[in-house]
Parts: structure tokens; C-alpha cells; sequence
């Protein structure tokens, strides 16, 4: 029994001998298959693509507001730092 190909399977053969030959119409709809197939390949990687630097703008953005929230944190905390120099210098020429 021999196994039957898809027209998409006998758009790709190499057709030398009189056996179960497609007409050209077939091979011609397996190859328009195929690149169908292909075309929708790419769409889905496209989309990978797409849903992968929406991803990565997304995570940019949390981090640059976790980098400015730190930077102002940062500020503030040197801010106190100066305050408690100052009180700590008048303290000790309040005491001389």
C-alpha cells in the first residue's frame, strides 16, 4: 500500500518518473502551501519580537523609576547627614 502525500509533501518532490505524477496545478497549490506555512512562521516570530520588546520597554521603565526613586532617597539621606554635621559642629563649639 502506498502512502499518500499532502499536496503540500508533492509540491516538493523531484518528479522523474510517469508514477503518481501531480499536475502542475497540484504542485503549483503544494508550493503556494508551503509558502503560506512560511509566511506564518514569521508572522509568529514577529509577534514573539514584538511581545518581547514591549517586555523590555516595560522593564526599562521600572527600572528607571526605581533608579530615581533611589537617586532622590540618595539626596534626602545626604541631606540629613549635612543637617547632623551642622548640629553636631554647633553642639561642640556651643560646649568650648
Amino acid at each position: 500500500m502506498s502512502q499518500k502525500k499532502t499536496i503540500r509533501e508533492a509540491s516538493r518532490g523531484n518528479y522523474t518518473t510517469k508514477d503518481e505524477v501531480p499536475t502542475w496545478q497540484e504542485v503549483r497549490d503544494g508550493a503556494l502551501l508551503r509558502v503560506a506555512d512560511a509566511v506564518e512562521k514569521m508572522a509568529r516570530r514577529h509577534t514573539d519580537l514584538i511581545d518581547e520588546r514591549d517586555r523590555f520597554e516595560r522593564y526599562y521603565r521600572q527600572e528607571s523609576q526605581r533608579r530615581a526613586m533611589a537617586e532622590r532617597r540618595i539626596a534626602a539621606l545626604q541631606g540629613v547627614i549635612t543637617r547632623m554635621k551642622k548640629a553636631r559642629q554647633q553642639a561642640q563649639g556651643a560646649t568650648r
